[in-house]
């Protein structure tokens, strides 16, 4: 299966800067991404406008993928950012319950959609934030007012996702917001849509319906593998795609983390046999959000990712909102170009 390797990164406050995009473009940048899960084109305009002048003064036309919102539940609106501390105790309140009575009690509240509320059970996990975040059900008073302990803290902003382990809620396959999105593609030059959480074929048809009636059709459907039901359906919806993104984030939440490699592994060689390009995509450079230099684990996860045939790989948190936009998208292309090197010579280098 011959690709060019495409080398991604996400847009966000980090590298929001004409000059910033300038370098990592530079450094082997091919395109971007827009995740559009706690926003929409036009609030983005800013960004958007940073981007386009970027992109004039190097005289390309780069790959512009935006992210809908798809069939995902999500934490709602927070008037501040939220810490949940370990051990602590949470309310659970449907978003149709707000704004809280002021008699209500001292605990913080997390707004919820309220159609989580029909498939909570006590004894139940909770993930949210792409899994770094755990809270298990403990009581409550009623049906709209769940109490939860906190197994595993930290940080929670508005918008983070939310699963019940084990759980598949039925969502349709596009919010009012991604219908809208769909009508601005041409306007904001988007080239590719990714569809999260496919569960079947149908979902995709779905989403290439409203691009044929936006007169959009000719934009790219890249499917986004994020359950165990994406996993069981792949072979189903393969046609219906013209990418397959293996979404370590949620995936890694939707199944036991030790089998997440392997699942990799799988799902890369089934694009292989059929032919179907492939991305890699969440965590590749984690640790270069915080620190200058990446791990050696980092450097190997996406060398295996160009070794085992990706077409696309990409950065998500680390040009987004990471202290080093630009050094992690050098490293991230020189490693992706050493591995393609190996690949294209195959000549021994110890």
């Amino acid at each position: 299966m011959k690709h060019a390797l495409k080398i991604y990164g996400t847009l966000g406050p980090a590298c929001a800067d004409k000059d910033i995009l300038v370098e990592m473009f530079r450094a082997g940048m091919t395109g971007i991404r827009l995740n559009l899960s706690h926003c929409s084109l036009p609030e983005r305009e800013d960004w958007l406008s940073r981007l386009y002048q970027a992109c004039d003064s190097l005289h390309i036309i780069p790959d512009f993928l935006v992210d809908l919102q798809g069939p995902e539940l999500r934490v709602g609106k927070l008037s501040d950012n939220l810490i949940l501390k370990e051990a602590s105790e949470v309310r659970l309140i449907p978003l149709s319950k707000l704004p809280l009575s002021e008699d209500s009690d001292r605990l913080p509240a997390i707004p919820c959609p309220d159609i989580l509320f029909s498939y909570l059970e006590e004894g139940q996990v909770i993930k949210m934030d792409d899994g770094k975040l755990k809270l298990n059900i403990s009581r409550g008073r009623d049906s709209s007012d769940i109490r939860a302990r906190v197994q595993i803290g930290g940080p929670l902003l508005s918008g983070k996702s939310i699963a019940i382990e084990g759980v598949s809620i039925p969502l349709p396959s596009l919010t009012d917001q991604d219908l809208d999105t769909i009508r601005l593609l041409r306007q904001y030059r988007v080239t590719g849509v990714m569809q999260p959480f496919v569960r079947s074929r149908e979902d995709l048809m779905v989403l290439r319906r409203e691009l044929l009636k936006a007169g959009m059709d000719y934009v790219k459907v890249y499917a986004k593998i994020e359950t165990e039901e994406g996993i069981d359906h792949v072979m189903d919806f393969l046609p219906g795609c013209d990418e397959i993104i293996i979404a370590r984030g949620d995936l890694g939440s939707a199944i036991p983390l030790p089998r997440l490699p392997i699942v990799q592994k799988e799902l890369a060689s089934i694009c292989r046999m059929t032919k179907k390009p492939f991305m890699v995509v969440t965590q590749m450079l984690a640790s270069m959000e915080e620190k200058p230099v990446p791990t050696r684990a980092e450097l190997s996860d996406i060398a295996n990712a160009v070794l085992d045939g990706a077409s696309s790989i990409m950065l998500t948190g680390e040009t987004a909102a990471g202290k080093y936009p630009v050094e992690a998208m050098k490293i991230f292309c020189q490693t992706a170009y050493e591995a393609q090197r190996y690949l294209r010579t195959g000549a021994r280098i110890i």
